[in-house]
Formats: structure tokens, C-alpha cells, sequence
């Protein structure tokens, strides 16, 4: 009987290393890669600063108890969240009819809108942001056409300021927009937009009564990746903005480049962490099935 039960029990103790085999470079990978990154930021925000030697390792909430009492930091976070939704707002406007466009179109059509959407993901970051700085400067392409035509006697101020960031933005997290809400638009059954239609809803009650409501998943989907990709950009804010816009990823690079003060960058680091955190659980309790 013992020896009946040996291979079962030997093929189950068997079956234990093999599982952990397999899951066992995924879980080095993140922790080497992930967890011990941001455990040694962590570490790095409770320090205390010192300007001969960066930090001590003294441990101390000080870093975050000045970051959240300071009018200067608040500011900056409030201006970082008001261009996250401004510039997913603008997106949404931009990207829902192009979405729209993209899910009627024919076959051939819409494999070439898909190509022209997302485009801009082909194209490097650094070369698309100078693009709009050709565009915005002072002696840019649009200052100088409206000069020639006469329309303005002095460069308009459209470059180094939170248009021109939003703008920047805009183009470079449009195509996660389009991406979500076509991905949705696709399964909405145009039945369901002709039973609206036969039940005498015009189109303007259709798109926001019906058939908005049934992209509501892509449209919490695309603004949230929209949102957390441009509170957390630094390139666009860096070079469009100049040093007019503040953002938390500018004023952490800042931090850790010129001030030399890492407690306080990796202590801003979380912040936004925790900023991004926050919204990720606000979109799963505003968007989760039932």
C-alpha cells in the first residue's frame, strides 16, 4: 500500500518545482527591476538632505511634511492635475469623432486612418516636440505667416507656457485615445443605434444618449492612460514650457540635476506615484462591470 501511494506523492512534490520554475523569472525580473527600484526610492525620500554628502540616513518624514506644507509644491500639483485633465479633455473631443470616422470607415480606409492616427507614436519624442517649437516660437513658422500676412505686428506669446505644453501633449497621447475608443466603437451593435434612431432620436440625442454611453469603457480607458502619460511627461512640459511651467516630473528632474536634493526629488517621485495610484482607483470604481 506505502508503495502504491510513493509515485502519487512523489509526481505532486514533483509537480512544486517546476511551477516555481517557470514563474520564477518573471518574479526576480520585478523585483530586481521593479520592486528594488522603488524600494530604494522609498529609502531615499525618508532621508534627510545634506549639502556636503545629499543625505544622511537618518529616517524622517520632514521631506514630505515640507513637500504638502509648501504653497509652492501645492501649486505645482494643482497646475500638474489641471493640465492632466485639460489635456484629456482635448483629446477626447479631438479623438471620439476620428474613433467614429476610423469604425466606419471601409476596409482600406480604415487601415489608412489607423496608419495617420498613429502615426505619431513612429515619430521620436524629442524630434515631434521640437517640431511645435519651429512651429511656436517666437520666429516660428505660425508667427511668421501671420506677420507676413499682416494680421499681427508682434510674435504672438504662444510658445513657453501651458498652451503650447497642452498642445505638445495633445499630439503625443491623441493616438491612446483613438487606440481605446476604437477598440470599444467596434463591439457597439448598430442595431441598437438604428432601434434609437426608429424610436424617433435625432442625432445629436443618439450620439449622447446612446451611443456615448455604450463607449463609456474606452472613454474611461483612453483618459486614463491620457491623463497619467501627461502628468507624468517630462520632454513636452521640459522644452515647450521652458521655465514658465512647473510640473512635478520638471521640478523632480530639477531636484536631482541642479538642487542636488534627492530626498526631496524621490519624495516628489511618490507623490506622483501616488497621484497616478489615486486616479487608477478612482477609474476602476467609476468604470468597473457590474
Amino acid at each position: 500500500m506505502s508503495s502504491g501511494g510513493a509515485p502519487h506523492s512523489a509526481g505532486a512534490v514533483g509537480s512544486l518545482p517546476a511551477h516555481v520554475l517557470m514563474i520564477a523569472p518573471v518574479v526576480v525580473f520585478y523585483l530586481l527591476f521593479l520592486v528594488g527600484p522603488y524600494f530604494a526610492l522609498l529609502l531615499l525620500s525618508l532621508y534627510k538632505f545634506s549639502s556636503s554628502a545629499l543625505y544622511t540616513t537618518t529616517i524622517t518624514l520632514d521631506n514630505y511634511l515640507s513637500v504638502l506644507g509648501d504653497g509652492f509644491y501645492m501649486r505645482m500639483l494643482g497646475g500638474t492635475i489641471l493640465l492632466g485633465i485639460g489635456v484629456t479633455v482635448v483629446t477626447l473631443v479631438l479623438g471620439y469623432p476620428l474613433a467614429m470616422a476610423i469604425v466606419r470607415a471601409g476596409p482600406r480606409m480604415k487601415a489608412f486612418l489607423l496608419i495617420v492616427a498613429l502615426s505619431p507614436l513612429l515619430v521620436n519624442l524629442i524630434v515631434r516636440t521640437y517640431a511645435w517649437l519651429v512651429l511656436l516660437g517666437d520666429k516660428g513658422i505660425i508667427n511668421a505667416w501671420l506677420m507676413t500676412i499682416g494680421l499681427i505686428a508682434a510674435p504672438l506669446p504662444i510658445n513657453n507656457n501651458y498652451v503650447a505644453v497642452t498642445l505638445g501633449l495633445v499630439h503625443v497621447t491623441l493616438p491612446l485615445m483613438i487606440i481605446s475608443l476604437v477598440g470599444i466603437m467596434e463591439r457597439i451593435d448598430p442595431s441598437l443605434l438604428e432601434a434609437a434612431e426608429s424610436l424617433g432620436a435625432g442625432p445629436w440625442r443618439i450620439l449622447s444618449r446612446v451611443h456615448f454611453h455604450l463607449a463609456l469603457p474606452g472613454v474611461g480607458t483612453g483618459s486614463l492612460l491620457v491623463f497619467c502619460s501627461a502628468i507624468s511627461a517630462f520632454v513636452t512640459p521640459r522644452l515647450l514650457g521652458g521655465n514658465r511651467v512647473s510640473t512635478i516630473s520638471t521640478v523632480v528632474y530639477e531636484k536631482f540635476m541642479f538642487s542636488m536634493n534627492w530626498p526631496l526629488g524621490a519624495t516628489l517621485v511618490f507623490l506622483l506615484l501616488a497621484l497616478n495610484f489615486a486616479v487608477i482607483m478612482l477609474h476602476g470604481r467609476l468604470f468597473r462591470e457590474n
